[in-house]
């Protein structure tokens, strides 16, 4: 057990050094198990170490739901060049809505199939120490670099769940459109085309109540790299989607009560 503790606590650093000066940071893809109309979900979680999200999916009628979500991640650091300090703080902020069908399958109404599409905006302040210089006013040079983005993204998923009675598990694959509003590198407009990344995960719900755990684990890759030596880490970058948190479910709160 120690060393499954060790191996995950290594992963989400890794994750949190991979995309930690990525000016596009994929959520968690988001997987509501709904399964009648008038159910609510709301979800709260991290990614890696320094990322919040937060959710909702309802579902109005019968085999449709619409959900929302919204993002901030933030992590600060410091470079030192010439007995100077730079201080900076990266932040990525962004929202985003979706409509979605889902249907039970199979004798026992256990299979659950999904589909759902959507869209949101980000923003993101990001400085990279790896790349060039920074022109600081008053202090100089800093070896930093400063990304300043807003962005579209636009995406559609697909998922399936096997419902268990207290674990339920399943895998999803989503494809996202990244479309650049602005985009600038230390105060330069720079031009970066149209991206598509495709994020397959797996995940795992834990609980009976209506306060339930899930957890995830998947990966966002590139379908176009950017093989400007100074932007491709940045632009087309290669996250690792690992995640923990939790689902409550009112109506099972209420489900309680009458009982």
């Amino acid at each position: 057990m120690k060393l499954c503790y060790q191996i995950a606590g290594f992963f989400l650093a890794g994750t949190a050094l991979l995309s930690s000066c990525a000016v596009y940071v994929p959520t968690v893809p988001s997987t509501p198990l709904v399964t009648e109309a008038g159910q609510v979900e709301i979800t709260a979680g991290i990614r890696g170490f320094s990322s919040l999200e937060l959710g909702g999916a309802w579902s109005p009628a019968n085999h449709l739901f619409v959900t929302a979500e919204t993002a901030l991640q933030q992590s600060n650091g410091s470079e030192t060049s010439n007995n100077t300090t730079f201080k900076y703080t990266n932040v990525h902020k962004q929202a985003s809505v979706g409509l979605g069908t889902y249907r039970l399958v199979g004798p026992e109404q256990k299979g659950y199939l999904a589909a759902t599409g959507g869209f949101g905006f980000a923003k993101a302040d990001v400085y990279d120490p790896h790349l060039g210089y920074l022109i600081l006013p008053i202090f100089g040079r800093a070896p930093i670099t400063y990304y300043e983005a807003t962005y579209q993204r636009y995406y559609g998923q697909l998922y399936a769940a096997h419902l268990g009675r207290v674990v339920s598990y399943g895998a999803s694959v989503r494809g996202t459109f990244l479309h650049y509003s602005l985009l600038r590198r230390n105060e330069e407009a720079i031009t970066s085309p149209s991206n598509f990344f495709i994020e397959p995960t797996l995940f795992i719900r834990v609980g009976s109540g209506p306060l339930q755990f899930q957890g995830t684990a998947g990966l966002s890759a590139p379908t176009h790299v950017d093989y400007d030596a100074g932007s491709r880490n940045n632009l087309s970058p290669v996250s690792v989607l690992v995640g923990a948190g939790v689902v409550f479910r009112p109506h099972l709160l209420r489900a309680r009560t009458v009982k």
